[in-house]
């Protein structure tokens, strides 16, 4: 029988597959310059991107961290849309989920690890 931790990893791990289908379909919608000819505001999606992929990585195996790189993914989100991006209301609003999930992510890897011995 499946202990209640494993499903609720099990459960991050989806939420976490479906951020990355719908990321990688709003990098598509968004059609932001790659290499040539492009600005910072341009490079910054693409920076972005590759800090949660190494979060996404990362939750197969170590939550907490995990959890970290999201919550800090979403830090440096609302960063760059403060200061660098000019329309970053939506971007801002598709991110508060994954921002919830690296707060579950952090919460679930400091009870497995209070857990084990």
């Amino acid at each position: 029988m499946k202990r209640p931790s494993e499903g609720f990893q099990l459960t991050l791990r989806i939420l976490s597959v479906i951020a990355l289908i719908v990321y990688i379909l709003f990098l598509f919608g968004e059609k932001a310059a790659l290499f040539n000819q492009a600005s910072f505001e341009d490079l910054s999606v693409y920076l972005l991107f590759i800090v949660f992929l190494a979060g996404f990585i990362t939750i197969w195996k170590y939550e907490l961290i995990s959890g970290i790189i999201f919550v800090a993914w979403y830090g440096f989100e609302w960063c760059l849309g403060l200061w660098v991006w000019d329309d970053a209301d939506m971007a801002l609003a598709m991110g508060f989920p994954i921002f919830i999930v690296g707060l579950l992510s952090v919460i679930y890897g400091l009870r497995k690890r209070r857990s084990s011995p």
